[in-house]
């Protein structure tokens, strides 16, 4: 009759102090040997198995489960095979018909035939997927392969992909990071057919063996160019810094380089982008704050940004380094700045006017006697140098003074500022002069308001006032301006400004209007009038525009529209206008973007942006996207037309082709262009 009763057995194993409980409706124990039958289940440190049959060896620690056998093993990982023997001591396994996932990977294993132990598993006759387990979009069919139990990444050989049950390639080997986590491989290559410059091919080597660092090589070939290597060092060297070292080179062939009429054969930078928020204010006090940011590059010409794969670089002709460093406490501003300038426009930077160093000290709003009457200063000293030609030095001080009031119950706001400014300049290599000083004091009568009033179905804010600038006494004059804005005012002016907000009965912002008009008194005429204007139709809806009119130019200087709809279900529309008429430039630019999901897998989007002034479309494209959980693919048709700036000249570069992109989660993925025409104008 014990056979009727459940039966539980405790069995201790010396080797790892481990206990191992038996459950099941049918057991038998004969010397060191248990056998359990008819609902199995296991409990030990490690394990929670079911199974319809299980033959534990208590001296070994050898276990053999039979049936429908399914495995917890830790906090992670699940198995189910129709046999399985385990070795509790080791923790090595051995199964048959096995299924395998663990919640740290991507992926799940099939495999007819697989062997586990703590450091690695290793299947025959096997498959992989990160889809469906019953019906998966795709899987990699393979004879033998194994996993890395300690990095996660993934060996197969003979690697066959399927989608569905139909085959797409075939590999001998292939490897791949069933991780989440960052580490050292291979990332996924740059393949692209150029007309001029024949096989693009760049394969990208990744190093991270360490959690403050990693490294990144990016070799390429271009077999009808020439070869180069660009790297990427990315670090953390402080909880309070980061900081990114960007350099390489390129190679041109003789015969492209002769070709080409090329400034240089090799083209070749260094980049360092750092920040660092702490270097002296922890020996200083909790109440300085402090802050170092370096963005310093240097390159022998242009072509070093043309060649790199990157697409963040803004290609102009000037490259500009800066180093920036302040200390600032509640009280006092400190700054150190310079700038360094590479005008790749020319045969070499001897002319190139550069700005180091540059010293800055800012007093911040403060009380003088009273809370009515406040002050503030500011000195600036700014170093211009160049090997050929005139340059000069600086010192720029101002100093404004104010007394704000109000009066009838806070309802009318009154402030008067008092200005003085001084700047001296000294001149080098200038045989007109070696000199320059000039002093302005200027007055200025700020009246202004800040009113809100509740009217039941909306609420509204406003703030406008009527400022008057008066210029005083001033004496000298500055001829150069080195300066890229001048803080000297020329005329006397008159300022209208107003800024409100209209919002709803719910406290939902509606309408948002700031409108600024300038006057120049002396010259009795309107300078500049600014106007924003932003509505918030609903969640989904807003219309912008921001005009900027100049009454000297008598021409819309710049203006930009914009209407923004979007959809928490299926769908999102951008278009927008941008014109610009000022002595830098005259341009005109519509651009629209769209982006329709059709299903929960099929996504349809399309845009295009024109330039209006010189009649052609900048870019265009349109197509569709499949996603589902463990892939996705994307078809596009793109044409696009940049201009470029070489070391030969700017040319125009036009190109157009269909896009195929496919990844397969968490794999990787395969970009193709096909159809990819590319021509090249000279400007």
């Amino acid at each position: 009759m014990w056979r009727k009763f459940l039966f539980l057995c405790f069995a201790k194993i010396a080797l790892n102090a481990a206990q191992v409980d038996i459950y099941a409706l049918d057991a038998k124990k004969e010397g060191d040997i248990l056998t359990a039958k008819n609902d199995v289940v296991i409990f030990s440190d490690f394990y929670f198995i079911t199974a319809n049959k299980a033959i534990y060896n208590e001296k070994s620690g050898d276990i053999e489960l039979f049936g429908d056998v399914n495995i917890l093993r830790g906090q992670n990982e699940r198995s189910h095979s129709n046999y399985a023997k385990i070795n509790l001591n080791s923790n090595e396994a051995y199964f048959n018909n096995f299924f395998f996932s663990n919640n740290n990977l991507e992926v799940w294993f099939q495999s007819k035939k697989s062997y586990l132990n703590d450091k690695i598993f290793e299947s025959d006759i096997s498959a992989v997927s990160s889809c469906n387990v019953e019906d998966p979009d795709w899987e990699i069919r393979f004879s033998k392969g194994w996993l890395n139990r300690k990095n996660n990444f993934v060996h197969l050989y003979n690697a066959r992909l399927y989608v569905k049950d139909i085959p797409v390639f075939y590999l001998p080997y292939f490897g791949f990071s069933a991780d989440t986590h960052r580490q050292s491989g291979l990332l996924v290559p740059k393949i692209i057919l150029k007309r001029g410059e024949g096989l693009y091919y760049e394969q990208p080597i990744y190093i991270a063996t360490d959690e403050n660092w990693d490294l990144q090589f990016d070799p390429q070939i271009r077999t009808n160019r020439g070869f180069g290597l660009y790297s990427t060092l990315r670090f953390v060297d402080s909880p309070y810094s980061m900081g990114e070292l960007n350099f390489g080179g390129f190679r041109e062939k003789y015969s492209y380089y002769r070709k080409e009429n090329l400034k240089n054969k090799t083209h070749a930078g260094i980049e360092l982008k750092y920040i660092r928020d702490d270097l002296f204010k922890s020996l200083l006090g909790d109440n300085f704050q402090e802050g170092l940011w370096i963005d310093g590059i240097y390159i022998n010409d242009i072509d070093y940004f043309n060649l790199s794969s990157k697409d963040t670089y803004d290609l102009n002709s000037l490259v500009t380094s800066r180093v920036n460093y302040f200390l600032a406490d509640e009280n006092n501003y400190y700054g150190v700045y310079g700038k360094y300038y590479i005008d790749t426009s020319k045969l070499n930077n001897k002319s190139t006017l550069q700005e180091y160093p540059s010293f800055q000290y800012h007093r911040f709003l403060n009380n003088l006697f009273d809370e009515r009457l406040r002050y503030s200063f500011d000195a600036t000293f700014h170093n211009f140098y160049r090997q050929v030609g005139p340059y000069a030095n600086q010192i720029n001080l101002e100093l404004p003074i104010s007394y704000h009031n109000a009066f009838f119950n806070d309802l009318l706001h009154f402030t008067f500022t008092e200005n003085l400014f001084a700047s001296f300049v000294n001149y080098t290599h200038d045989p007109r002069k070696d000199h320059e000083h000039y002093f302005q004091n200027t007055h200025s009568f700020n009246f202004y308001t800040d009113l809100s009033k509740n009217y039941g179905y909306f609420f509204h804010t406003l703030n406008f006032g009527l400022e008057y600038s008066l210029l005083g006494a001033k004496s000298g004059n500055i001829s150069e301006n080195y300066l890229e804005e001048s803080t000297t005012q020329k005329d006397d002016q008159i300022n209208f400004y107003t800024i409100q907000y209209f919002y709803n009965d719910l406290g939902q912002k509606k309408i948002k209007h700031k409108f600024n008009l300038e006057y120049l008194n002396k010259k009795q005429h309107f300078n500049q009038l600014k106007n924003l204007i932003t509505y918030y139709y609903n969640d989904y809806i807003n219309l912008s525009n921001e005009t900027f009119y100049s009454y000297r130019e008598q021409r819309f200087t710049n203006v930009i529209n914009q209407i923004e709809l979007s959809s928490n279900f299926d769908f999102n529309l951008n278009f927008s206008h941008a014109y610009q008429n000022n002595e830098y430039g005259k341009y005109n630019f519509i651009g629209t973007h769209a982006n329709y999901i059709i299903t929960p897998n099929y996504n349809l989007f399309g845009g295009i942006w024109l330039d209006t002034q010189r009649s052609h479309a900048n870019m265009w494209e349109f197509g569709y996207t499949f996603q589902r959980k463990c892939w996705n693919y994307s078809l596009m048709y793109r044409e696009r037309i940049d201009p470029q700036l070489t070391s030969a000249g700017i040319t125009a570069k036009n190109q157009s082709g269909v896009y195929f992109v496919f990844n397969f989660y968490p794999i990787g993925g395969i970009k193709y262009d096909f159809s990819l025409t590319e021509t090249e104008n000279k400007i």
